[in-house]
């Protein structure tokens, strides 16, 4: 995190990550794993799988995971993530974030994500959103806020 930096009180996009088997706590310049932190255990009841973690990307927060904000799940058009200044950041995060999914779908059946702003963890999903690993792009990757994003293996 940002030293001096306290993401927990500000208006942050949150990811949080749901899997069946634990994974490591870590944390480099474009992803980290860390604890769920109690105040945001509401959380845990939109995700099935036992092991829940907060994903943090280059910006401390998931603020640089790109995502959109709508009421029904959009997909992703061409131009539409073009405006950022921070792509490139964002993208070297995204890459992280889809290896370690990668790793995950391959350790087990799937991984679930549930994108929420600080303070918002114990509102439900708007919808859930199927995926299968291998269609996963970086530069076409981003979040709908507030859907259930659930990574599986797909059909072969």
């Amino acid at each position: 995190r940002e030293e001096g930096v306290n993401f927990e009180s500000r208006m942050c996009l949150m990811l949080y990550l749901g899997t069946g088997l634990d994974i490591p706590l870590r944390s480099s310049n474009d992803l980290r794993i860390e604890e769920v932190n109690p105040a945001r255990d509401p959380v845990r009841q939109w995700l099935s799988l036992p092991f829940v973690h907060f994903i943090g990307a280059h910006t401390g927060c998931s603020c640089g995971f790109p995502s959109v904000s709508a009421e029904v799940a959009i997909e992703f058009f061409p131009g539409m993530l073009d405006d950022n200044p921070d792509r490139n950041a964002d993208i070297r995060s995204v890459k992280a974030l889809l290896a370690l999914l990668a790793e995950r779908v391959l350790m087990g059946d799937e991984v679930q994500l549930y994108p929420v702003w600080t303070g918002e963890e114990g509102e439900p999903p708007k919808g859930m959103i199927e995926i299968a690993a291998r269609d996963l792009v970086p530069e076409r990757f981003f979040f709908n806020e507030r859907f259930l994003h659930r990574i599986t293996r797909g059909s072969a």
